[in-house]
């Protein structure tokens, strides 16, 4: 069978809006995929460290360790370090379970709307089987005493103050621009 020239060409015109569309589309999907993958904002050190080498599964037993890179786990671009297998198993069977609630920033910081590094030692608090970092032992215990409201209200914020941390715009405060006496990466004492 002969397509005459006029059929044709409307035929090539609709399989070249058709493939169009379909490379529009992928293009769109890849771009979603793409922004869906882009670096999360975690709390980490400029080499990938994720929360200064601590161990978060060391939290729910109930004190802080460090991580030795012997037990890492790549997660969300960053390495997390453990101090045994065990709790570098359970974190890669579940880390949505043992991360930090807003990528390991102070969840008190985020509840005001901005960005702040944290004190790994004296900061954390374990609430509702979720691990929260804050700021250092003073802003720990007012964020404990506001709890529900400070919680709702980071988590209400976390989305837009994520966004800026990983463009960059947002305000994170760093213990060494405040003058404060902890220094990262953060040992225990």
């Amino acid at each position: 069978m002969q397509i005459s020239g006029s059929v044709y060409g409307a035929f090539d015109a609709a399989r070249r809006t058709f493939i169009m569309g379909v490379l529009a589309a992928g293009v769109t999907l890849g771009t979603a995929v793409g922004a869906a993958q882009a670096e999360e904002a975690v709390n980490a050190l400029p080499d990938g460290t994720a929360m200064d080498g601590f161990d978060v599964v060391a939290y729910f037993d109930g004190a802080p360790a460090k991580g030795d890179a012997d037990y890492a786990v790549d997660y969300k671009g960053k390495t997390w370090l453990f101090s045994s297998q065990e709790h570098a198993s359970d974190f890669a069977a579940d880390p949505a379970r043992y991360e930090p609630q807003h990528n390991g920033w102070c969840s008190y910081a985020v509840s005001e709307g901005y960005g702040a590094e944290v004190d790994f030692v004296n900061g954390w608090s374990v609430i509702d089987d979720k691990l929260y970092l804050n700021w250092d032992a003073e802003t720990r215990e007012a964020f404990l005493a506001e709890q529900s409201t400070r919680i709702s209200q980071a988590e209400a914020n976390w989305p837009e103050l994520h966004a800026g941390r990983v463009d960059g715009s947002a305000d994170l405060y760093t213990h060494a621009g405040e003058g404060a006496d902890i220094s990262h990466p953060q040992q225990l004492n």
